[in-house]
Formats: structure tokens, sequence, C-alpha cells
């Protein structure tokens, strides 16, 4: 028996239906696990409609953090605080807000676990005691006492700093500041300017992506190891740490070396600073066409290849 016409159609449109989803399935795939990470988060403790370049400033003391950036004209808080806690949220979608996680006696919060979801243009100011905290793809200030900061995805910039907490900057950004009193600082990712310093902590930088480039320690050790963009410039200041490069065999600079008391070790060729009281050496790798200049007081100044 032959199909009628309107059977036909209808057959045709479920094909249709089923192969469009079939395409579609992989484009919605990410949005599906994203919205699945969301809800991972917890349920939603506060959602307000927010001007996208509007300030978002919070204090969230203890416990675990993160804030990612979205393309959404809101914020959103999802997560846990204790029952002991109360999380207030004062402002406006135009003024920006202020969020702040504390006891209901006044003291602070020690087992908060929040998601907080901004504008990525916000402007935003956050600060911990000593909060674990991964923010990703929104730039602003970020401060902490004794907590760590992971940083990564893209942002207009950054600046964090940190009394004796880990700083991990991965991100994306034209200009970047970090600076860590005892803890141990990364920069990687891809930055363009960069301005990070420590006093007693090691500084660590595994990025070729720097334009320009100031690293300073006290007594912290500063290690460099990878390769520098041509026409990069970067200066390096220590009092008495150690200040170490491991560049590949090709790498193509122009170095300035001066230590007053400390010792400059040269592994890629054999000149070495006169023992003049003020040692100095100038060297070229390759065309040199990186700039770099090197200062420290009783600190090694060390060239290793790789």
């Amino acid at each position: 028996m032959r199909a009628s016409a309107p059977s036909i159609a209808v057959r045709a449109a479920v094909r249709a239906t089923v192969v469009a989803a079939g395409m579609l399935a992989p484009l919605l795939a990410p949005l599906r696990a994203r919205a699945q990470d969301s809800r991972a988060d917890g349920p939603v403790l506060r959602a307000r409609a927010l001007n996208r370049s509007a300030p978002v400033k919070m204090f969230i003391p203890s416990g675990t953090v993160r804030v990612i950036g979205w393309d959404r004209d809101s914020i959103v808080i999802r997560g846990r605080i204790p029952a002991s806690s109360e999380l207030l949220v004062a402002g406006s979608d135009t003024a920006g807000y202020k969020i702040v996680v504390e006891d209901r006696d006044g003291a602070p919060s020690s087992a908060s676990r929040l998601s907080v979801y901004v504008p990525r243009r916000s402007q935003l100011a956050l600060k911990t005691a000593d909060a674990a905290t991964d923010v990703r793809d929104v730039g602003g200030w970020f401060y902490t006492v004794s907590g760590r900061f992971h940083i990564d995805g893209s942002m207009n910039s950054i600046e964090v700093e940190s009394m004796s907490g880990d700083i991990d900057l991965d991100a994306t950004t034209p200009w970047a500041r970090a600076k860590t009193g005892r803890g141990h600082l990364v920069v990687r990712g891809a930055p363009g300017d960069v301005d990070a310093s420590t006093i007693g902590g090691a500084l660590d930088i595994a990025t070729s992506t720097i334009a320009h480039g100031r690293f300073a320690s006290v007594t912290g050790d500063i290690h460099y190891a990878a390769t520098m963009a041509p026409r990069s410039l970067f200066e390096f200041s220590s009092h008495s740490g150690t200040v170490d490069f491991l560049l590949p065999r090709d790498a193509s600079a122009h170095f300035e070396l001066s230590t007053v008391e400390g010792a400059i070790d040269n592994g890629f060729a054999q000149v070495h600073p006169a023992a003049d009281g003020v040692h100095n050496l100038q060297l070229s790798l390759g065309s040199g066409a990186a700039d770099v200049t090197v200062r420290t007081f009783k600190g090694t100044v060390r060239l290793r290849s790789r």
C-alpha cells in the first residue's frame, strides 16, 4: 500500500530533525558541560543583574573561591557557606556590588565554598585572608594574606598581591603585576608587560611572550627558563638571591650583568668578569635580539644552556 503524502512529509520532517540534532550535538556539548559544571558549584545563593563594566568588590576570608568571567550582564553566586555564616550582597546593577562573607557574630568564616560568575569586563577587587582562590577570564585587583591564587584565561589586566601565599599567574594579558612576600610566584601563560617581585620567595618565569619584564627579589631566587622574544626588554635585580637563566642553545639576547659581592657564572662562553670589586660582564648570544640587564649585590648570576 502506497504511503500518503502527509505521512511521507512527516517522515521527512522526522529524518531532518534527527540529522539536525546530530549536527548540533557537538556544538551543544560544551554548553551542556558548562551548565553541568555550574550546577556542580552548588545551589544559587544570589543572582543579580549587573552592568558589564560596573565594579565588584569581594571579601571572602577563608575557604575555597572560584571567580569566573562570563558574557552575561549579571552576577551569580553559587556554593555553600556554614550555617553560622552570612553572605552579604549590597549595591545595584549600575553602581556595582559589594560581597562579604562573615559569621553572624562578626568573625570571619572559615569554610565557605563559593563560585562567583561576573561579567568579563567587571572592575573586580577581591580580598581574602587564607582562601584558596582560582580566577578565570576576568582581571582586576586581588590580595591575600596567606592564601593562594591561581589565575588563568584571558583578561585586560591583572594585579595580584600576597603576603605569604603562592601565586600562579597563567594568564593571557597585555599587562600583569604580581607581588609576594614569602610565597612562591610563578609567571607563565602569555603575558605582555610584566612586573613581578618577591621578598623571600622563589620567582619562576616560564613564558616566551614577554615584551617588557621587570623582576626583582630581596633574598629569593629568580629562575628564567624560556626563550626571549625579539626586541623584548628585561630588567632583573636582587640583593642576595640567585638570578638563574636556563636558555636554549640558539638563544638571541644581549646581556649586561653586574654584581657587587656576588659571582657571575657564564655557561655559554669562556668569558668571565674581571675581579675589580664590582663584577661586570657584557655578552651577546646570537644576534642579540633581546635586551637583558641584571643587577645584584650579593646574589649569583648564572647563565646556562639546555
